[in-house]
C-alpha cells in the first residue's frame, strides 16, 4: 500500500471504504487528491505555527500555480493536474479557502456557511469530478454539493472539538447571540440552541446530499455505486449526532458492519431501479 492510500486509510476510512468499488487507477489517483487536501487541512488547524501558516499556504499556491515542482510534497498532486488539468483551479481555491480558515473566519450566516463548505470541501469535489470519470460540466455543481453536504456533516460532528480549538462554524444568526462557549461548561440552555442549530444545519446537508446524488449520472459508471456508498455512510454520522434530542458528546462514527450494511443497501436499490427501468422499455 502506498503513503497516500495509507493516510486515507487512516484519516478517511469512509471515503476509503467507497473506493474498494472504483478501478485500480481511480482508487490511486482519488489517494493522491485526498492526501494533498487532507494534509492542507492539517497546516490550517494547526500544524504549523500560526505565523507560518499564512505564508506556507499563500507558498503553495503559488508553486500549484506555476507548476512548481521543487516545491517540496506536491510533486505528485502536479502529476495528477498534467493528466487532470480541470482540477487546477478547485485545488488553488482549497489552499486559499483553508488559508482563509486559519485567520479569524467568521460565519454569520446560512450563505456564509455554504460558502465556507464549498472553499474547503465543494472544491474538494471538483477535484474528485473528473478523477472519477466526470467529464460534462454541467455535472461539476453536482460534485460540488456532495463535498459542501459532507462538511456540514464534519461541522455537526466537530462542534465540541472546534470549541476547544477556539472554532464556530455554526452560523452566528441560529445562535441568538449566545456564547456557545457554555457548551463546554454543560450549559442547558446553551446546549438547548446549539442542538437546534445542528437540526438545521443537518437539514441543509441532506438538501445538498439529495443534490449532488442527483447528478451521479455524470461520473463514469464504475465510480457511481462508490459515491453513492460514501455519501450513504458519511450521511449516517449525522444520525448519531443527536440521540433523542440530546447532542452526544462522543465523535459520532459509523462503524465498519453498519458501512457494510449501508453498500448493501446501496446495491438492493441500484438492481431495483434496473429493473424498473428495464420493465418501462
Amino acid at each position: 500500500m502506498n503513503e497516500d492510500l495509507r493516510l486515507m486509510t487512516r484519516a478517511g476510512k469512509t471515503f476509503y471504504f467507497a473506493t474498494f468499488w472504483l478501478t485500480a487507477e481511480a482508487k490511486n489517483d482519488a489517494a493522491i487528491a485526498y492526501s494533498f487536501c487532507r494534509k492542507i487541512d492539517d497546516v490550517a488547524d494547526g500544524g504549523l505555527p500560526q505565523d507560518q501558516r499564512d505564508e506556507y499556504l499563500r507558498s503553495v499556491t503559488r508553486a500549484l500555480s506555476s507548476m512548481d515542482r521543487t516545491f517540496p510534497g506536491i510533486e505528485r498532486v502536479l502529476s495528477l493536474i498534467e493528466r487532470f488539468p480541470d482540477i487546477q483551479e478547485p485545488i488553488i481555491a482549497l489552499v486559499d479557502a483553508c488559508r482563509e480558515d486559519t485567520t479569524g473566519l467568521v460565519i454569520e450566516t446560512q450563505d456564509d456557511l455554504v460558502r465556507y463548505s464549498h472553499g474547503v470541501a465543494g472544491n474538494v469535489g471538483l477535484i474528485m469530478y473528473p478523477i472519477l470519470g466526470g467529464r460534462a460540466p454541467e455535472g461539476r455543481s453536482y460534485a460540488a454539493d456532495l463535498g459542501i453536504a459532507m462538511q456540514c456533516t464534519n461541522i455537526a460532528r466537530d462542534v465540541f472539538e472546534d470549541l476547544r480549538r477556539g472554532r464556530v462554524y455554526l452560523p452566528s444568526e441560529w445562535l441568538g447571540g449566545i456564547d456557545v462557549q457554555g457548551l463546554l461548561e454543560g450549559d442547558a440552555h446553551v446546549e438547548q440552541v446549539v442542538v437546534g442549530a445542528i437540526r438545521r444545519l443537518l437539514d441543509v446537508a441532506q438538501s445538498h446530499y439529495e443534490r449532488g446524488l442527483s447528478g451521479i449520472h455524470f461520473l463514469a459508471p464504475p465510480s457511481r455505486y462508490a459515491i453513492k456508498v460514501a455519501a450513504r455512510c458519511y450521511g449516517a454520522i449525522g444520525k448519531g449526532i443527536l440521540r433523542g434530542g440530546v447532542l452526544s458528546r462522543e465523535r459520532s462514527v459509523v462503524p465498519l458492519y453498519k458501512k457494510v450494511l449501508l453498500a448493501c443497501e446501496v446495491s438492493v436499490k441500484n438492481v431495483c431501479a434496473s429493473r424498473v427501468t428495464i420493465s418501462a422499455k
